[in-house]
């Protein structure tokens, strides 16, 4: 953490105009959650990434607390951008896998951009990734000739392939058109 660059925030800790119909219509509970999706939203439009210790501080509130808070609305389908999440680190799917997730879920790259807070660059970057990943699992390497070939990590690399495999059943179309575009854009390289 001490090795992490640092940067000032401006950040609404109350909002007496939303705040106080949050707190009667969802609670206590539910405030708390109003505020985390506020407060990473604003960090992240400042430059900044909040890490769980960060939010919990500021909240007044446990880092489990967070922690729990944000499973819970990341399984509704919120994405909460955070230290951690961005930087891929802990025990969770990262953020890529969770990107394209989206992706082959049928959103739109503006979609996208607005629920994650990356750009649409960034988004076709990890499907052209992915699409690499996949072109040299379906070739038979193992994941260790992958991770020499590219640079990814085990961990991506896995979530790919499971992420492929999962779309792959089910006949996904923009998994198909991935795989088509990259099978030709190969081909047209090799000639």
């Amino acid at each position: 953490m001490d090795l992490c660059r640092k940067v000032s925030v401006k950040l609404t800790l109350h909002d007496p105009d939303e705040d106080v119909e949050v707190h009667r219509k969802s609670g206590l509970m539910g405030l708390r959650r109003h505020k985390l999706l506020r407060i990473t939203k604003e960090a992240i439009e400042q430059g900044a990434l909040l890490s769980y210790e960060d939010i919990a501080f500021i909240l007044t509130s446990s880092t489990a607390t967070i922690k729990r808070d944000m499973a819970t609305m990341r399984r509704a389908g919120l994405t909460i951008p955070t230290r951690g999440w961005r930087h891929d680190m802990g025990r969770g799917t990262t953020h890529k896998t969770q990107i394209l997730e989206l992706y082959l879920g049928g959103y739109q790259f503006s979609e996208i951009e607005k629920r994650t807070h990356h750009s649409e660059t960034a988004v076709k970057r990890y499907i052209q990734d992915f699409s690499r990943i996949i072109l040299l699992h379906l070739k038979e390497f193992s994941v260790d000739q992958i991770r020499i070939s590219t640079g990814f990590s085990n961990r991506l690399i896995g979530e790919y392939i499971h992420l492929y495999q999962h779309h792959e059943k089910e006949r996904n179309p923009r998994l198909l058109a991935i795989m088509e575009s990259s099978k030709k854009n190969q081909m047209e390289k090799a000639s």
